[in-house]
């Protein structure tokens, strides 16, 4: 389901009638609105870090969300059943960190935020923690570093380029 329609105490299905159909006041809340209101809820929490995977880094993320194989972290997905909400987050964790003293801190972050701006609180959040970072990865990310290869991986890579474009010729 893509999106739920709230009017007035019911919830309507869907939410893909027209416009004209609708009550009026009824609020349509898109499901990617919530999984984004999760995601950011969960970067609230301590010891919760923003994780770009390899595929995002080389094709960007709207590239991967097409796609379907989006590798950043935090992220979320919602099932949602009338107003009965779950919704699951993956998340990347600063290590070293209490993790089930952060994973409550984010399921609790996630329904309360949740809460305050559609009015309606899940009733399951469920998060997997996918990746522990290196405190110190973190901190140079932070202190904005950015980690380039090693002399010998460009060598390689531009001589492989050259390689190809001897080849081509």
């Amino acid at each position: 389901m893509a999106e739920q329609t709230l009017a007035g105490d019911r919830v309507v299905e869907g939410g893909t009638a027209p416009a004209s159909t609708r009550e009026p006041g009824t609020l349509v809340i898109a499901e990617r609105v919530v999984r984004k209101i999760a995601e950011r809820a969960a970067l609230s929490v301590d010891g919760v870090v923003r994780q770009q995977g390899t595929v995002g880094a080389v094709l960007g993320s709207s590239t991967t969300d097409l796609l379907g194989i989006n590798s950043d972290l935090p992220q979320a997905s919602v099932d949602a059943a009338g107003t009965a909400r779950r919704l699951s987050l993956t998340v990347a964790l600063e290590w070293p960190c209490a993790v089930t003293r952060v994973c409550r801190q984010v399921r609790t972050s996630v329904a309360d935020e949740l809460e305050q701006f559609t009015g309606d609180r899940p009733i399951r959040v469920d998060v997997t923690v996918r990746e522990l970072v290196p405190r110190g990865e973190v901190s140079r990310r932070k202190q904005g570093y950015i980690d380039l290869p090693s002399i010998t991986q460009a060598h390689e890579r531009a001589t492989a380029s050259e390689d190809r474009h001897d080849s081509d010729d």
